[in-house]
Parts: structure tokens; sequence; C-alpha cells
């Protein structure tokens, strides 16, 4: 069926289902060419191909990150391939659906696609991989699932489903979901770093979870790193590395948290490369936490660092205030008792920088309550953690911030929030965004909002300009340090 015949006298109304079917895998064909294979399969997985006619394309996502991203990301070459296929430009569309996304057929990746490969360090091919929905498993016998091996024990409760997505780990959730649909053929390794209790744990469990799922007889070796290194330091000892290298090379998925672990230790270093080489060229999945991203674990191997880099490095940040506000309401409805609003206002707002944190007040308020019997209220809220609420109490806020900087720079808070981008006015804001991002808890998103809205992005941007200004210029870093130490004591001058 050409393109022409399905589009005929379709200005009025789209084609049916299966025509639709016909022009989107006609579309798929034109954007992978456009764009690389990971990419291709991480973002067009639950998508499809809902209306079509003469002027516009609309297709429909499974989320609003999603259309977000797509809007963003893939205009473009969504654009040239409708181009391509109906040789005429097309307006492209995207809205939220996510039965007609979930409905949607494989999408049909071609094969062997060479740019996907890393232009650092190449390596040998990767083996055929199987469909996306399933391992390349390892040929071991009746041993599968979470392996005894393994020093965590699964979570039931650490699902995808019950993990709170907001602006602060939307990125780091999606590219599980991605890799936990498509083990060994997206994002490997996917490395995961942040501060400790944001979630990280919940996510890596989700993946194992999900992963399991679709294919029971899987292979997962989940472990600490501080465990491979003990394990290695037996073997050598024990002078049994061959039992070593067949326990952590014959797995169909490795999860290994708290990576940074290896700094300083070069024999192991050495060994978890070879055993990381060998799984990533078998096809294998390779996932990787820790408190910093690659680059800054220090004494890492460069040889290490292009490796944990091959995939995706996100990060998981500290959960904005809604994040907190849909977390402790969705942590008190698991217990049978939701908190009222003005009780979780008062809770997200003193505590702001750790979600186990949030837990752990949600716990102890409703128990307390429970055991006395009283209602659960801010006056109860207050009492119950005012040793926390004491701990918090006095912390470097943004006001401080900003203060500091507009009195040392003497430019006006209008005008750190202003569109002005002179340098009388850029580099201030730089600096405050900087500030901000290394004395706060304050995630990228809420930043930026102080700084006239300004997208994580900017502010991002912003930070890495003014830690790169810091190594290269004494005068900088030593700025730097005295406004940090002036927010810090609380009396600016």
């Amino acid at each position: 069926m050409a393109i022409s015949d399905v589009m005929g006298g379709a200005a009025a109304s789209s084609p049916d289902p299966e025509e639709l079917s016909h022009v989107w895998s006609r579309l798929q064909e034109a954007l992978q060419s456009e764009i690389r294979r990971e990419q291709f399969e991480t973002w067009f997985r639950r998508t499809t191909l809902v209306h079509a006619d003469l002027g516009t394309l609309r297709i429909a996502v499974h989320n609003a990150f999603t259309l977000d991203w797509l809007n963003r990301y893939y205009l473009k070459p969504l654009e040239r391939a409708a181009q391509a296929v109906f040789g005429s430009p097309r307006t492209i569309e995207f809205e939220v659906d996510p039965e007609k996304a979930a409905a949607a057929p494989p999408p049909r990746v071609a094969p062997g696609d060479p740019s996907s490969t890393s232009e650092e360090e190449p390596i040998e091919e990767l083996t055929p991989q199987p469909p996306p929905s399933t391992l390349p498993l390892a040929d071991t016998g009746d041993c599968y699932g979470l392996l005894e091996s393994s020093d965590v024990t699964l979570n039931k409760s650490y699902l995808f489903d019950n993990f709170v997505v907001g602006p602060c780990n939307r990125f780091a959730h999606a590219a599980c979901v991605g890799v936990s649909e498509s083990p060994g053929r997206i994002y490997n390794p996917l490395f995961l770093h942040g501060s400790v209790g944001l979630g990280k744990t919940h996510l890596l469990q989700s993946l194992c979870h999900s992963i399991l799922q679709r294919t029971p007889r899987a292979r997962i070796l989940y472990l600490s790193c501080e465990t491979f290194v003990n394990h290695f330091i037996s073997s050598l000892e024990n002078g049994d590395l061959e039992t070593f290298r067949n326990k952590y090379r014959n797995v169909d998925l490795l999860v290994v948290d708290d990576i940074h672990v290896l700094a300083n230790k070069e024999r192991t270093q050495e060994e978890f490369f070879h055993t990381f080489n060998t799984l990533y060229n078998a096809g294998r999945q390779i996932v990787l936490s820790s408190d910093s991203p690659p680059v800054e674990i220090p004494t890492l191997q460069e040889r290490l660092v292009s490796r944990f880099k091959w995939g995706l490095v996100t990060e998981i940040e500290t959960p904005c205030y809604e994040t907190r506000m849909a977390i402790l309401k969705r942590k008190s409805r698991e217990r049978g008792r939701e908190i009222p609003d003005e009780v979780a206002e008062l809770l997200a707002e003193r505590i702001d920088s750790n979600i186990r944190e949030l837990e752990g007040a949600v716990n102890k308020v409703l128990g307390y309550a429970a055991l006395t019997g009283v209602a659960v209220t801010c006056d109860l809220v207050r009492q119950c953690l005012r040793d926390v609420f004491h701990q918090t109490k006095g912390l470097p806020s943004i006001e401080d911030i900003l203060k500091v900087v507009t009195d040392h720079f003497g430019v006006k808070l209008s005008d750190l929030q202003s569109k002005k981008r002179t340098n009388a006015i850029a580099f201030p804001r730089q600096v405050g965004m900087y500030l901000a991002r290394t004395i706060t808890r304050m995630s990228l998103e809420e930043i930026g909002g102080y700084f006239g809205g300004r997208d994580h992005s900017t502010v991002l941007y912003a930070v890495q300009k003014m830690k790169r200004l810091a190594a290269e210029d004494p005068d900088c870093q030593e700025l730097l340090t005295s406004l940090t130490a002036e927010i810090k004591s609380g009396s600016p001058t």
C-alpha cells in the first residue's frame, strides 16, 4: 500500500487503524536514519500514530514527560522523517494517551546502527540481541532469579508503580523503565548517582522486579561494591580467581551499588574492568549506582570512567517541594491514614533533603497518633519531631544567599531575576546559582525559580561554569570560598 493511497482524501478524517499502522511503520523507518538506535528504542517504544491527514500527524505518548522530551529534542527529526515519507511537510503534534501508547506494536528497529557504539574507545561488535522484552540468558542450568551471591533481598514494595515521580527524578525513572523493558540494548551501562536517601535503591530494585516479571529465568546479581571487593580479595587469598570470575561473568544483569568504593583499589579496578567488558560484549545489562558521577570518583582509571559513560549517566536530585508533598501523601496513605494538607506542608517545608527522613517522620507521627489516640495536627508534628526541626533550624536559605550576592556585587534582586545578560548581571547570577546548588538542598528547578524562572539546564550550566572558573582562577576560588563562609556564618556584611 502506497503512502499516497493512504493519505488520499484524508484531509477531513484520519485513516483507519491499519492504514495508520502502515504510515507509522514508514515514519519509524525514516526516523531511524535521523537518530541513534538507543534513542529510538527509548523514546519511541511507547508511542503510536493516532491521526494523520494532509497537514498534521498526531502521535500518542505514554506520559507528559515523554511529550515534553519529544517536543524539545525530537520534533525536527520527526518533521524531516515526515518530509521524506510524504514528500511534503507535516505539522507534528503529541498527545498524552497511555492506553493508546501502551497498545502500540513494538517499534520497527533497524538492524545494526553503527552510530550507537562509543567513539572514545571502540570495542568488538556486540552479539545479536533477542527481542527487547527478553534478555540473552546465560546457559547456567536451573539457577536463576536473584542469585544467592547477592547481598540484598528485593523489597516487594519497591516497584515502579510505587515510585513518586517529580522533576528531581523523572529522567532517572524513565531511564530505569527503559532499561527494564530493553535490558542489554539501550543505556548499557546505566549509571545512577545522587546523595543518600533520594530513591536510588527503589529504582534499582524496581528495575530488577520488572525484568524478573518479564523474564523469570533471568540471572540477577545485585550487591554492593564493598562485597565485590571482599569477594575479590578472598579469591586472591584462596587462589580461586576462576570461581570468582564465573560468579560475576555468568549473569544476565549485574547491579553494583556504591561503585565509588572502587576508588584507590587498583587491582580490584582491573578485575572489574575485565568483568565489565565480558558482560558488555555478551549483551548483558550493567547497572551501577554511586554518590558521585564517574568523573568525580577519585583515582578511578580513565578507561573505567570512559566505559561508565558509554550508556547513560543520570542524577537523582534532592526532591523539590511538590515532590516532597506527593511523597508524604503517598506514604501516609500506604500506612492507612492520610495526613492533613497543613501537616504535609509543614513536613515538606522543614524536611527537604532526604526521602528516608520524610518516611521516618510520617512513621513517627502516625505511630504516636495511633498510640495516644490524638489527631494528627501541626502541633503534634512539632512535638514529635522537635529534634529534627531543631537540627534544620538555622541552615542557610536561598534568601540568605541572594542577600549576600546582591550586597557583594551591588546589584538588585530584580536584576538577577531579569532577562539581562550583561556580564555585570550574568556573573553574579551564576555565582548565586552555584552557591545555591552547593550550600542548599534545593533542586536545579527550584533554584531556577528564584532566578527568574530559569530552566534547570541554565542552572546546571552556571554551576559547571563556576566549578571550571574556580579550578582555573585562584581569585574566583577565593571569592566563592569567602562568600560561602559569609553565608554559613549567618552574618552577611
